[in-house]
């Protein structure tokens, strides 16, 4: 267990924008059968606000720490 939360939170919004994406790409890819493209909004401002979010309550959030 990772005992710094700050690097615990970051190393967890940047799995989680990884994960984001390449289930993405295997969606457009596999399920759709289309070309995937890369979108600001879509693939990496959405996701990276849920990931602050889930991620504050996760590891930033005051409590038994």
């Amino acid at each position: 267990m990772i005992k710094n939360k700050y690097v615990a939170f970051i190393i967890y919004v940047v799995v989680f924008l990884a994960l984001w994406n390449v289930l993405d790409l295997l969606y457009t890819t596999l399920i759709t059968k289309s070309a995937y493209q890369f979108a600001a909004g879509s693939d990496l401002a959405i996701p990276a606000v849920g990931a602050a979010v889930t991620g504050y309550l996760f590891f930033l959030r005051g409590g038994s720490n």
